[in-house]
């Protein structure tokens, strides 16, 4: 994700120095599943036919950020990767001072979900100053008002170290890891599950990644070998949402 990206960093876990041949090998090395990027503006302009030629299956753009903040770039991509070959998701970065009503409505309001989209996601990583000790009540909220609209609960994008010292211990977070999870840590063979959930769903390994197609940064993420491809993560169909 790209937000106040020092500060981020430094929430989600400390991330490894790592020199450019360290990096060519590791990549090298590195065995393909089904794997995937997000973007931001802050990653510059996108060719997603592209991306997907280079053999990324999917793909999570940002949309909005707390009660205002449109992320620029985001009707371009969206529209794009409509006939790119990728499934395509939309994020919300979640400010934990605003109001979890209006960041609902306003991510609901900017995004045209449907049917085969990626399940919404809202990206978890900062607590700012001015933020009610129960925020974590209001994460549930926006998470329970965006399942009652699309029929498909959001998955929630966070890391291993800002979920221990953040939310591990509050009343709400069985309910918020009813969500699939999306775990952001770097540097590790395996990433480290928090206790709430019993398994990842999309494993974000990677940061700061040249990707043939994007301009500037990118992040990579996995499906979860144990998922029967990207199906497992789509908004179903009004017939299939359905009881």
């Amino acid at each position: 994700m790209r937000f106040a990206w020092v500060v981020s960093s430094l929430l989600l876990g400390s991330l490894p120095v790592v020199t450019a041949a360290a990096e060519a090998q590791a990549n090298a090395s590195e065995p393909r599943g089904i794997d995937g990027v997000d973007v931001s503006h802050f990653s510059g302009a996108v060719d997603w036919e592209r991306v997907a030629a280079a053999g990324y299956e999917f793909a999570y753009v940002k949309a909005t950020e707390g009660v205002d903040s449109l992320d620029p770039l985001f009707a371009q991509h969206w529209s794009a990767l409509e006939s790119s070959g990728l499934r395509r998701g939309a994020y919300h970065f979640y400010v934990t001072e605003d109001d979890p009503e209006e960041q609902a409505r306003f991510f609901l309001d900017t995004v045209a979900h449907g049917p085969g989209d990626l399940l919404p996601a809202v990206d978890v990583e900062v607590v700012g100053h001015g933020t009610r000790p129960d925020w974590p009540t209001d994460l549930l909220r926006f998470l329970d008002l965006v399942e009652a609209e699309l029929g498909a609960r959001p998955i929630v994008y966070t890391g291993p170290k800002f979920w221990r010292i953040h939310l591990e211990s509050h009343s709400a977070a069985a309910d918020i890891a009813r969500s699939f999870l999306w775990l952001a840590e770097y540097g590790v063979d395996a990433p480290q599950v928090p206790s709430a959930w019993p398994t990842w769903q999309l494993w974000q390994w990677r940061g700061n990644a040249a990707v043939d197609g994007v301009e500037k940064d990118v992040d990579l993420s996995r499906l979860n070998d144990s998922l029967d491809g990207l199906d497992a993560l789509v908004i179903p169909s009004a017939e299939v949402a359905e009881p």
